[in-house]
């Protein structure tokens, strides 16, 4: 048939024009808040790093720990919006080596930490890590801290 070469090739342009827009409309109307409705996906975020630089600060700061499990608190700008702090809480939970039948071995300490991140707002966002370290070889004149188990829990 001659007079209907070509037609397949517009039929699948305006097919690929039409699903490309409703593609664009599905994007436009995603999840995600623009503008002055993104602040709480904005906070969490906030509230989530400052509990993560909370649990990294503390391991930084190994071997010492608060007396009688005192949270450390500290509180941060983040950006010209939202102020948060971060409280840390350093447990020491054992240590390995140094036990009978051993010899020299080198120890370890074991250490939990819990690290909450808060931004205040309405509500206010809360983020948790909690991190389990063992620092050594002790004694050493420079051990080190191995994360063992990091979990990260947060408002959804």
């Amino acid at each position: 048939m001659p007079g209907r070469r070509g037609s397949a090739l517009v039929l699948a342009m305006l097919l690929l024009v039409l699903l490309s827009g409703a593609g664009m409309y599905l994007v436009s109307r995603s999840s995600v808040p623009a503008g002055d409705r993104s602040v709480p996906f904005r906070q969490a975020a906030v509230a989530r790093n400052l509990a993560r630089a909370g649990a990294h600060a503390a391991i930084a700061r190994l071997p010492e720990t608060s007396p009688d499990g005192t949270p450390y608190v500290r509180r941060l700008r983040a950006g010209p919006d939202p102020a948060g702090e971060y409280s840390v809480t350093v447990r020491k939970t054992g240590r390995d080596g140094d036990g009978p039948g051993r010899g020299t071995e080198p120890a370890f300490e074991r250490y939990e930490i819990v690290s909450d991140g808060t931004v205040p707002g309405s509500p206010a966002w809360t983020a948790r890590v909690r991190a389990e370290v063992q620092f050594g070889p002790l004694p050493s004149p420079a051990p080190t801290a191995k994360i063992r188990k990091w979990e990260e829990t947060h408002p959804r």
